[in-house]
């Protein structure tokens, strides 16, 4: 149950970040104006999610969490491209422009999105489950943080500079950003997700207790001998983990 509604939560905030970036909003940070879309928190908070399944179950079950989140978004988009062609009616609440304005998304964002978020996903599982081997099990909040952060980065740097400057520079799509508007960009909502990130570690702390006291020791990375690697599996309908070779 923990497990399913973990990634419940994480496909959820994956969908819920497509919808909420088309709103940007403009706040003043230590009297510095930074902007950020209104999906920051939904996306930030994915991380959040694939760390307490990478801490609970394991690598694999993180990875396949990613997996299902990359599948959610093509049907995600799959969706949005039919309601598109459907014709309006003339009483509908929202008209033309209007509802393409929040549904539609351009090609060069979505393969910018798309490429940010697999690359950002699978090296947080990795980074999560490498300092866990580092530190031999201890400072949660290390790994979470550690992970977490440099993922952003990574998310956030790859996002916007294929999104506003290498796409519409190669396809002709639109005109690329210069160079200090680009890095301008990414330090605004690089600072906004590094500063979600540190303030989620309490959150990550209870979920993880939350599930570990609910979930048999048997299927809980707690379970695992000191120093063993987990590795998922699928069994009988459920994620199980079972300790493998000493590194």
């Amino acid at each position: 149950m923990w497990y399913s509604a973990l990634v419940a939560w994480f496909a959820a905030s994956l969908t819920a970040s497509q919808f909420l970036a088309a709103k940007v909003s403009l706040v003043r940070l230590g009297g510095v104006e930074v902007a950020f879309p209104a999906a920051v928190l939904a996306y930030a908070l994915t991380f959040t999610a694939t760390d307490v399944i990478d801490e609970v179950w394991g690598r694999r079950a993180a990875q396949h969490a990613v997996l299902v989140g990359f599948a959610s978004q093509l049907l995600v988009l799959a969706y949005a491209w039919f309601a598109l062609r459907l014709p309006y009616a003339p009483f509908s609440p929202a008209g033309p422009g209007e509802y393409e304005r929040v549904v539609a998304t351009g090609g060069g964002i979505i393969a910018a999105s798309l490429a940010a978020y697999t690359v950002s996903q699978t090296h947080d599982v990795w980074a999560f489950w490498k300092w866990r081997q580092l530190t031999g099990g201890r400072w949660l909040w290390l790994r979470n943080n550690a992970s977490t952060l440099a993922s952003q980065l990574l998310d956030t740097v790859i996002f916007i500079s294929l999104a506003f400057h290498f796409i519409p520079a190669l396809t002709g799509s639109g005109e690329p950003l210069p160079w200090p508007a680009v890095a301008s960009l990414v330090a605004g909502q690089y600072l906004v997700k590094a500063l979600i990130a540190l303030a989620d570690t309490p959150l990550v702390y209870a979920l993880v207790y939350l599930v570990r006291a609910s979930v048999s020791p048997q299927r809980s990375q707690a379970a695992l001998p000191a120093g063993a690697i987990g590795r998922s599996i699928v069994e009988g309908g459920g994620l199980v983990d079972t300790p493998g070779h000493r590194p």
